[in-house]
């Protein structure tokens, strides 16, 4: 209920979902994800407004009926006609349509399985089957190089994607939709891949577990000795005791994931990316954080690099020491004359400027690196511990790196 809620308000006029607030607009394929949550949250019983919901349809049939005509892509369009024909509003001549003469001009195996799952809501199996046909061979078609630690391109996708991702979809979609078109074990062997995953990739690989085990009742998983049914996503914060997890299930795959706090700085370093932050004086010379007093104000300097091709949508997270706060949360790029030298960063997507930490997202199409900055002042005196600036690939989430960690000391 908490997550309906907030999807709902970053819907317009329109139909359309803001990615980050109310008139962002204009991404299909966002508003083809948010409808499809919003489609499967009722399916479970959840509350959706029947006004907020008809529009989001309105507005899917709307972007449908004018997509332009593609050679390679239509990543956008096969997912609103999924979620069109979930729920019966889709046009089934256009589906045969696109099936038959653009099948294989879809750009990704989830685009290809997507249009698989919408003629299979519409009964028409034999064109359903032959979709995940090419959804199953253009997944193994994918460099397995993509699988692994990380992607070795980074690329930027529309559609928040990625391999894994994508192979994730097929498997899902195969699944609920009854197709043996696809080979699942080898799928599964793909996706079990150590790396961190994305949003995107936690989702749909969830979607798939769901979907595959649905009526098979105990799997061989128990934990403490007690058989493990649903959910499949099952978590435990017992710190005091150790927990026993079996699997003895013959194709059962089980995934077990530990988080904790460091009990120690971690040295400045990542993958894929650099981190540094600085201070300066508002007249633009670098501040010494060891000697400040309360009610000194100081420019923070985050200077972000990228090692390669860095085509992404990245996070900065800047949290900050107990005795700072921001001072200016209109500033993100050289509001202040004095700083105009520093060449900050005038554009992002979004900015946060919250009481414990800076956020920004940003949507890179190049190399070059980058500088962020705003605005703190003293407030409280103190020594207090100063955690590391991270930037992060959100949708790649190997490719993260964070500066170096540290203590500063306020003063009345």
């Amino acid at each position: 209920n908490a997550a309906l809620n907030a999807v709902l308000v970053t819907q317009n006029a329109s139909g359309a979902f803001g990615l980050w607030r109310v008139g962002d607009g204009g991404d299909m394929w966002l508003d083809a994800y948010v409808t499809d949550f919003l489609s499967r949250a009722r399916a479970q019983g959840y509350t959706v407004p029947d006004r907020a919901f008809r529009s989001a349809l309105d507005n899917l049939r709307n972007q449908v009926n004018y997509f332009a005509d593609f050679d390679l892509g239509g990543e956008a369009l096969a997912y609103g006609l999924m979620v069109l024909a979930r729920e019966g509003a889709a046009a089934i001549g256009d589906l045969r349509y696109y099936a038959d003469v653009k099948g294989d001009a879809f750009a990704t195996p989830a685009a290809m399985a997507q249009l698989g799952a919408a003629l299979a809501s519409y009964g028409d199996q034999p064109r359903a089957d032959a979709m995940f046909a090419r959804a199953a061979v253009a997944v193994n078609a994918l460099d397995e190089a993509e699988l692994g630690e990380a992607e070795n391109e980074q690329l930027w996708r529309a559609d928040y994607g990625s391999a894994l991702r994508d192979t994730a979809v097929v498997l899902a979609l195969a699944t609920e939709a009854g197709s043996k078109m696809v080979d699942t074990e080898t799928l599964l062997r793909r996706m079990a891949t150590p790396r961190t995953l994305s949003t995107q990739e936690q989702v749909w690989t969830l979607i798939a577990a769901s979907a595959m085990t649905k009526g098979l009742g105990d799997a061989g998983i128990s934990i403490n000795g007690t058989p493990a049914t649903s959910p499949i996503v099952q978590m435990s914060d017992q710190i005091s005791s150790p927990n026993l997890i079996k699997n003895t299930g013959s194709d059962t795959y089980l995934t077990v994931t530990a988080t904790g706090i460091p009990t120690g700085p971690e040295a400045a370093g990542g993958a894929g990316y650099s981190i540094t932050r600085s201070y300066f004086t508002l007249d633009g010379q670098p501040a010494d954080i060891e000697t400040l007093n309360i009610g000194a104000r100081l420019a923070v300097v985050l200077d972000v690099t990228p090692f390669g091709k860095g085509e992404a949508r990245l996070m900065v997270n800047d949290p900050l020491p107990a005795g700072f706060e921001i001072d200016n949360p209109s500033l993100i790029g050289s509001a202040l004359p004095a700083l105009a030298s520093f060449d900050l960063l005038q554009e992002a997507a979004h900015t946060e400027f919250r009481q414990d930490r800076f956020l920004a997202a940003l949507d890179r199409m190049d190399n070059a690196p980058f500088r962020v900055g705003y605005v703190v002042r003293a407030v409280s005196a103190g020594n207090f511990h100063h955690p590391a600036a991270v930037v992060e690939d959100m949708y790649r989430p190997d490719l993260s790196a964070r500066s170096e960690a540290g203590r500063i000391t306020i003063t009345p």
